[in-house]
């Protein structure tokens, strides 16, 4: 893993730039061990003029060179095979194509990834024309698969040359550099997940960009040159952009905070360092790892949002402010609507968080909208478990529009149901009767406990029974977002919050579903808790009831409508939303799903995911892992942070094996590979979602780099011609063959170069919880 070169660690020394005051030419010269040996190019000119006037001498790496070419290769060979949709790619292919159709879509990831691939297509020339239903479905024509895919392949690929960059700057040896390299190379899952429109490749470079970038940053010496604040501010986009792709992404970013922050703390203890020089280190790491990232992630999702301004099938999931400032949609339905509530006004009520389907789905965070809603259907005598009903006219919430749910504002001291000319507008304050508009039976609650939630009260449409069970249908119209205690209640732009006059509860939607007697539709109940997001609703659609004169209509004077153009919604509200609604959808209900796994199956790649199969043979393709370099890695990261405890052990009875400078040195490498990878992968087991394989590569690189970081240290610590010394040495040679025979052995699965038979995927199954098919 080592050479005699690699016994000597980085010191980090570099010579600056030289500038001579009488105009003499400038040289720049850099370390051999700064990091920069692989393709750096050193220009010089001749002081003597008897040379050029200007020459470049380039050096190459020849092992990083061939290792990037191979990893180029295997990437990219036969991009176009399968064409048809493999695994995720029926999410992402569909996506870029609504980018380029200008079509709002919601996805729970971050927009770079998918911008990406859109921005791949459209070079290509992809029109955005695609109809893919099912994984397997061959790709239309007009889709550019190979282009597409080259996007993340190349990417990928060039995790290989980062990883070797990685560890010449972390102090490494070549050798342990090459090693890192090749388990890159050879992991099959790594390879898979590259060659596809997925999004994991694009999200370990980045990751690996800003880990290596923050190195170059850490062993640049001279404070505040180009060069510092390059390598700094790449390292903040970079990070930010990994978090970007997919939120797993920002452990590399909080990893590398931390780090930059520890790195300032010890700093503070320079005293030759001036007040002046430490608080413009300060600003540095805030500009650069705090500012640059939020500006870098406010950007892409205001590029994001530019983009997607037509209506589209997913637009439902938003509220209806976020729907009217789409063009088509509920933007088409609304135009030319009366922008001011009205008493005699009709409305439907929707509500403004997305309900879930399902007994027991609590609070409405789930993904369907709904509308309150009455149909001419009563609640059953007596429930399931014998408790008592009203046996009023049922309200509930339905997931569609329907002219159920249509209400008619009225005034509770007229009987009239028609808008006065001029309108008498609704205030925040008001009271008002909710009547509904086909049935006529009035909005009503009352002391009787809801069908499936108890501790709340039912919520009816008054049925006079001429029972001791008088009318209750007075409601306060409490606006929530009001800028004055004065304010009008508008369509679509007022969330309200309906208050029960006598029982002091408000109208809400529980989340739960009822059972086949109430259609199986949603519970709507009032409680007494208030300041809750559940108990607020706002009007969709809104039209005036229309005065008649001798059979006429007559338009009514002096009421602002809504403009026939989309509404405006600022990029803020947008952004807020939809960040809200991304983190709320994001926490998934659990669901069983075959190729589903656990964080405990990982380490050791117990599981796979079966990607693609041939509906005509057994050619197939899977997510899966190379086994050696796996266990050799998880082993690896369990050794390191055993050796970290025995050091520190041992340190605290003043019994030092090592150098100050290779202790720290192996400490700081600790940090941050196997910090980097207990942070992408530790909190998978509290994560209470379905998982898959896929989730554990960005931790993956992390557990190489520590592996690596491990061996080298420990041929470094081992006396030349011991038994440690011969076995690591060895070890690495084993490793590696063992590795490229499961490479070669796997590639069946990762590149369907053939379809096996059945006994070659029998015996081909190496775990029994590994889950192959065949025909």
């Amino acid at each position: 893993m080592s050479t005699s070169e690699g016994n000597e660690r980085v010191q980090q020394t570099q010579s600056p730039i030289r500038e001579q005051g009488d105009g003499a030419p400038v040289v720049l010269q850099r370390s051999p061990l700064a990091g920069e040996q692989s393709g750096s190019l050193s220009p010089q000119t001749s002081q003597s003029g008897h040379g050029k006037p200007f020459t470049v001498r380039a050096e190459v790496d020849i092992v990083q060179l061939v290792l990037t070419l191979a990893s180029i290769v295997t990437r990219t060979w036969r991009l176009g095979w399968p064409r048809a949709v493999v695994f995720d790619e029926l999410h992402f292919s569909k996506f870029s194509a609504l980018y380029l159709k200008n079509t709002f879509f919601f996805d729970v990831h971050p927009p770079l990834g998918k911008l990406l691939l859109a921005l791949a297509g459209q070079y290509a020339g992809f029109e955005g024309n695609i109809n893919v239903e099912r994984i397997g479905q061959e790709f239309p024509a007009s889709v550019p698969v190979e282009m597409m895919r080259a996007c993340p392949a190349i990417l990928g690929s060039l995790i290989v040359p980062l990883v070797y960059q990685i560890c010449v700057e972390s102090g490494m040896s070549r050798h342990s550099a090459a090693f890192a390299a090749t388990l890159v190379l050879l992991d099959n899952a790594l390879l898979v997940q590259s060659r596809f429109m997925l999004m994991e490749g694009i999200l370990i470079f980045f990751s690996m960009l800003a880990i290596l970038a923050f190195l170059k940053f850490r062993n640049t010496t001279t404070e505040f040159s180009v060069r510092w604040w390059f390598w700094l501010c790449l390292c903040g986009f970079s990070a930010t952009c990994c978090l970007s792709v997919k939120y797993i992404g920002g452990f590399t970013l909080l990893l590398l905070v931390v780090l930059a922050a520890k790195d300032f703390w010890l700093l503070l203890d320079d005293k030759s360092k001036s007040d002046f020089i430490l608080v413009k280190h300060l600003i540095g790491r805030l500009v650069a790892m705090v500012a640059l990232p939020v500006l870098t992630y406010l950007g892409l999702f205001y590029i994001h949002l530019s983009i997607l301004w037509k209506a589209g099938l997913h637009d439902n999931i938003m509220t209806s402010a976020f729907q009217a400032s789409l063009e088509g949609g509920l933007a088409t339905l609304t135009k030319g609507q009366p922008v001011e509530v009205a008493f005699g006004s009709q409305i439907t009520l929707r509500h403004t968080e997305n309900v879930g389907l399902g007994v027991g789905a609590g609070s409405p965070a789930g993904g369907h909208p709904c509308w309150l809603h009455s149909h001419a259907h009563m609640y059953p005598v007596r429930y399931p478990d014998q408790r008592g009903s009203s046996h009023q006219q049922q309200v509930t919430c339905y997931v569609f529009k329907d002219i159920n749910n249509w209400w008619i504002v009225k005034h509770p001291g007229r009987q009239n149901l028609i808008v006065d000319d001029p309108p008498t507008p609704v205030r925040h304050g008001d009271i008002i009767q909710l009547v509904h508009g086909i049935t006529s039976r009035a909005l009503n609650t009352h002391d009787v406990a809801a069908p499936l939630t108890p501790n709340n009260q039912e919520v009816s449409c008054y049925v006079n029974y001429n029972v001791s069970m008088p009318a209750q249908d007075l409601w306060r119209v409490d606006i929530v977002n009001r800028e004055t205690d004065d304010e009008k209640w508008q369509t679509i732009k007022s969330q309200v919050r309906l208050v029960h006059v006598n029982t002091s509860t408000a109208l809400k939607a529980t989340g739960r579903q009822l059972p086949e007697w109430g259609f199986h539709q949603i519970e709507v109940s009032a409680d007494r808790l208030l300041q809750q997001r559940a108990t607020v609703w706002n009007v969709e659609e809104h039209r005036y009831t229309r005065v008649h004169q001798d059979g006429q209509e007559v338009d009514l004077q002096q009421a602002e409508l809504i403009p026939l153009q989309p509404t405006h919604l600022s990029f803020w509200a947008k952004l807020y939303e939809l960040q809200m609604k991304m983190f709320i959808s994001s926490q998934d209900v659990k669901l069983e799903h075959k190729y589903s796994s656990g964080p405990s199956d990982w380490p050791f790649s117990k599981r796979n995911i079966a990607y693609w199969m041939s509906p005509t043979d057994n050619n197939q393709i899977h997510l899966l892992g190379n086994l050696t370099i796996w266990v050799s890695s998880a082993i690896a990261v369990v050794c390191y942070i055993t050796l970290v405890v025995c050091y520190l052990l041992r340190r605290q009875r003043a019994l030092f094996d090592i150098p100050e400078s290779q202790y720290r040195h192996f400490w700081f490498l600790g940090e941050l590979f196997v910090g980097g990878y207990l942070l992408h992968y530790v909190p998978f087991f509290i994560c209470d979602r379905t998982l898959f394989l896929h989730h554990y590569l960005p931790a993956v690189p992390f557990k190489m780099l520590a592996l690596t970081a491990l061996g080298d240290h420990l041929y470094t610590v081992a006396p030349r011609n011991s038994l440690l010394y011969q076995m690591i040495k060895f070890g690495a040679v084993v490793l590696l063959s063992a590795a490229l025979h499961n490479f070669l052995s796997l590639a069946v699965f990762t590149f369907a170069i053939h379809a096996p038979s059945t006994q070659q995927i029998k015996d081909l199954k190496w775990l029994q919880t590994w889950d192959f098919l065949h025909h």
